[in-house]
């Protein structure tokens, strides 16, 4: 059941309450000892968390273009009536008991899934039900904030495995013998010329190889890209899986790239170490970005597409292309003409 609109005053208090309760309880109350000396508040917690994975500080700008979706709804959510659902009180309770278990066990993930969790349960409370299916996509976007690192031993090994068997394949398609071992690519030995295995060239497909570090960037680009421009929930679901084959389209880019490199110009200069990679490394890291951006734009042009639409714009054009008068030449332009 939904309540009547609250007084001004009443829902003021609320909202100025609420806002100083997430401050202290997220940004000052000692919760977690996760990775750090002493204990620390879930807030101190992330930034630390964001300096020691840095492949995860993308999610410092995540509350800002957070913030921005809200402000782009900003003229529907004005419009929207708050009726506050007093039941909700309920869900905010069952969310601080979370909280503090996740104090008590020192998990600081469910500190995180707190703070998303009580901000749905106290909007459902003092606004209202249709204020929180408003302010679904931003809440859910705040999941990107949090590093994940436990994903890495996951995925990533079974990743590198697959980018190499997949760079070996495009390889040898292309004309240029290639052999897999684990996660090495390997030149194929070539008796006729007296070449061993590897001679020619060599590339470890090591973590950043794999995809795993652009994964997480590309899908938060992916879900942020599909709400500004596509506007049905299955089309934003096709573009936010997207990210998974652009990934690997990108990181194969980027091997093919290191591997040419090796071949015309050396390892030392294509790739340097891992500690100290070539000006050649750093740049191959771009293609990644650029070749899954660019398939970005295409999928959602794609999504986009309108077959009825397109059949509408030609039958409105083709009458005036034959009705047009064709352009008189100017004595000026006739002249010179024999």
């Amino acid at each position: 059941m939904s309540s009547e609109k609250p007084p001004q005053k009443l829902l003021i208090s609320l909202v100025a309450l609420s806002s100083v309760g997430l401050i202290l309880l997220f940004g000052f109350l000692p919760y977690t000892y996760s990775h750090t000396a002493s204990v620390v508040s879930v807030t101190k917690a992330l930034w630390a968390m964001w300096h020691i994975f840095p492949d995860f500080q993308y999610g410092m700008a995540v509350p800002v273009l957070a913030g921005i979706v809200i402000y782009s709804q900003r003229h529907k959510l004005a419009g929207l009536p708050i009726k506050g659902w007093w039941p909700g009180i309920v869900l905010v309770v069952l969310t601080l008991a979370l909280f503090w278990a996740g104090h008590r066990v020192d998990n600081q993930y469910i500190g995180f899934f707190s703070i998303q969790l009580l901000l749905a349960s106290l909007i459902l409370w003092i606004l209202g039900w249709r204020w929180l299916v408003a302010l679904a996509f931003p809440l859910a976007f705040l999941t990107f904030t949090w590093p994940m690192p436990f994903l890495d031993n996951i995925i990533t090994f079974p990743l590198r495995i697959f980018m190499s068997g997949l760079s070996v394949s495009v390889m040898n398609l292309f004309g240029l013998p290639t052999v897999q071992n684990g996660t090495g690519i390997f030149s194929a030995p070539n008796p006729g010329v007296h070449l061993a295995a590897g001679e020619l060239f060599q590339v470890d497909v090591a973590d950043p190889c794999s995809g795993i570090r652009s994964l997480y960037a590309l899908m938060m680009i992916s879900a942020l890209y599909g709400y500004f421009t596509l506007q049905s929930p299955w089309r934003r679901g096709v573009l936010f899986l997207s990210a998974i084959p652009l990934a690997i389209a990108g990181n194969l880019a980027r091997i093919l790239i290191l591997t040419l490199g090796i071949v015309s110009i050396g390892a030392p200069t294509a790739i340097g170490t891992l500690e100290k990679p070539t000006w050649f490394h750093e740049g191959a890291g771009f293609a990644v970005f650029l070749v899954a951006l660019g398939g970005m734009i295409f999928i959602c042009n794609l999504l986009n597409f309108s077959p009825t639409e397109w059949r509408r714009k030609w039958h409105n054009l083709a009458p005036r292309m034959r009705t047009a008068p064709l352009p008189t030449p100017s004595r000026e332009a006739t002249q010179d003409i024999y």
